[in-house]
């Protein structure tokens, strides 16, 4: 078994984490029991169970099994503390527990963590904030035969479906839905139930080195958004500053368009009842806590300013939005992967689907997101950073990449191999393209360089981001490439990113058991119905019961979302978040 693995893993293959658990439990017989204690003190149990090894190269691979679990865990469902139950005369075990403070880095601060410790940080700013730092995140050892006899779990309380109200809130208030990525923001206001006006604004904010750089633009478009929605809703469209509406402004351009739709809009200048935020970080209780993602990287890395004192600024950006909302208005935030799962609620609620068991939600763009809303519309206080997920524990030749390199499996944030960051979303498209394509379709290969969408830099291969930032037009390359007949490799690339999202799927069940079975998925690789159906032979090779959908026309139930999908400038595939927000701005209106 472990023999084959890393066989495998030295053949630059993957070896899928479930694929290890799945022959770890009917094989291995040295417990390495977790006991998790959540947010909440409710527990959960991980039983894991280890084989015997025969060298080095086996201890260390079972030893990154066990290091990709507990972060897993604590990606996504974050933890007070981990009890493990293992067997004390067990020498290599209780060995593997010893070094678990070293590998999350326990003892360091959060400047001086990396890697595995990364998961630390994000989690000791929940603990902050859910439990006002009354806990200190700690791993403990107990033996085998003290472990509890298990006990079942409180059943998760469901409260009444709200998705199906929210429209009718909408159709008489004035609200704006604001949805952060990391390529670009996109923003709709609707007014007294039409939508009114659109803006899409491309960014780079891993580029940022300072705070204000991420949270002016923002700022300011969202004064652009209201001064346009003002002068629409007073019958004054006509007056509405087109050129800085547009997608291609310049931000000189923006703030001229600002002052003068402001000027133009005089006393009937108003502000929105609701403001929604889809937010691409960890948001506990509509505060940014997250501080880990590549959209911050900038900051993170800037040694001449205080990272932490930068992100609280960050973290605040509700408090700020509320200068733009009515006194009883509301500014409701929360990550793009909720965001998207609550937005198809909302769209199936309204055509009469069961939402009995919530939904659960990926975006595929610059990241993976991953949403999870319960079927009363709250959303699970929990980090869910599903695109942090190690689901690889092979591909040795890849971990030898730096992250920055198009062929590298390292994430960009902590270094660690096999993430999701580099699976199931734009990079994973241009690790496998770099990959495959050189030897395999030279002639696509060599047009991709010519165009620039790969270039050699510094001695890496990379997807260049200035002066042009070419990470859109690459994944559109290449996703045209897929959709045109004889271009198997390419079509491939996207059957292998739908095989890793049913290991995603997999990986999802056995740590948060959602409710919901179906996977929505959204963002710009499900754009393409020829991609998404590539997607989905992919993950049928794994699961053929697997049930995907595409967030694309079909979701189109509410009002907003058709006035989005008979728009003839933009797409359901492009907004629908943002229209998704609206409807989430409008949950802080209830009661």
């Amino acid at each position: 078994m472990l023999k084959q693995f890393l066989k495998q893993a030295r053949a630059d293959e993957p070896v899928y984490i479930t694929d290890v658990r799945n022959a770890f439990q009917a094989e291995g017989n040295r417990p390495f029991h977790l006991q998790v204690t959540l947010y909440d003190s409710s527990v959960r149990r991980f039983p894991l169970l280890l084989p015997q090894t025969e060298d080095s190269a086996e201890e260390a691979f079972v030893a990154s099994y066990v290091h990709a679990v507990i972060y897993n865990i604590l990606s996504s469902l974050g933890a007070v503390n981990i009890t493990v139950y293992l067997n004390k005369a067990d020498a290599g075990t209780v060995e593997l527990f010893k070094g678990l403070d070293q590998v999350f880095q326990t003892e360091l601060s959060k400047g001086e963590r990396f890697g595995y410790g990364k998961s630390l940080n994000v989690n000791e700013r929940i603990l902050a904030v859910l439990l006002k730092g009354k806990y200190c995140f700690a791993f403990h050892m107990a033996d085998i035969m003290e472990e509890p006899v298990e006990e079942p779990q409180p059943a998760r309380v469901k409260g009444e479906p709200v998705f199906a109200s929210l429209p009718e809130l909408a159709k008489d208030k004035m609200l704006l839905g604001i949805d952060i990525g990391g390529t670009d923001i996109k923003l709709t206001a609707s007014v007294r139930g039409q939508l009114a006006v659109y803006k899409e604004f491309d960014w780079f904010p891993a580029g940022f080195s300072r705070a204000e750089q991420l949270i002016q633009p923002v700022m300011m478009i969202t004064g652009l958004m209201r001064a346009a929605a003002s002068l629409y809703a007073a019958g004054r469209a006509h007056d509405i500053d087109e050129r800085a509406m547009g997608k291609d402004a310049s931000m000189e351009e923006m703030e001229q368009g600002l002052q003068n739709m402001e000027r133009l809009a005089g006393d009937e200048l108003q502000n929105f009842d609701a403001i929604g935020l889809s937010f691409p970080d960890v948001v506990i209780k509509n505060l940014i806590v997250g501080g880990e993602t590549f959209k911050t990287r900038g900051m993170r890395e800037n040694p001449d300013l205080d990272y932490e004192e930068q992100f609280a600024k960050i973290s605040v950006l509700c408090h700020d939005l509320r200068a733009y909302v009515t006194e009883t208005g509301a500014v409701m935030n929360t990550n793009d992967g909720p965001m998207a799962a609550f937005t198809a609620a909302v769209e199936q609620a309204v055509a009469g689907a069961d939402v009995s068991n919530g939904f659960f939600a990926h975006t595929l763009g610059t990241e993976l997101g991953t949403g999870w809303v319960l079927p009363d519309g709250s959303i699970p206080e929990i980090p869910l950073e599903v695109y942090n997920f190690i689901i690889d524990l092979g591909s040795f030749a890849q971990k030898a990449y730096e992250p920055d390199e198009v062929r590298s499996i390292n994430n960009f944030n902590t270094g660690l191999p096999g993430t999701l960051q580099k699976y199931t979303c734009q990079s994973g498209v241009f690790r496998l393209a770099a990959k495959y394509l050189p030897k395999e379709n030279p002639a696509v290969y060599e047009e991709a360089l010519e165009l620039g969408l790969f270039a050699e830099r510094e001695g890496k291969l990379v997807v260049p981001t200035e002066p042009r930032d070419m990470r859109k037009p690459c994944l559109e390359f290449f996703m045209a490439k897929a959709g045109e007949p004889g271009q198997e490799r390419c079509a491939e690339i996207f059957r292998q990113v739908g095989e890793y999202l049913a290991v995603t799927w997999e990986e999802t069940e056995y740590i948060l058991k959602p409710e919901a079975k179906e996977r929505t998925l959204f963002g710009r690789l499900v754009k393409s119905p020829a991609c998404f159906r590539l997607m989905c032979e992919g993950a049928a090779r794994r699961d053929p019961e697997l049930r995907q959908y595409a967030a694309d026309a079909s979701l189109a139930n509410t009002e907003l979302m058709k006035q989005l999908e008979a728009h003839p400038d933009y797409t359901v595939a492009q907004f629908a978040q943002a229209v998704g927000a609206i409807y989430f701005g409008c949950l802080g209106l209830l009661g």
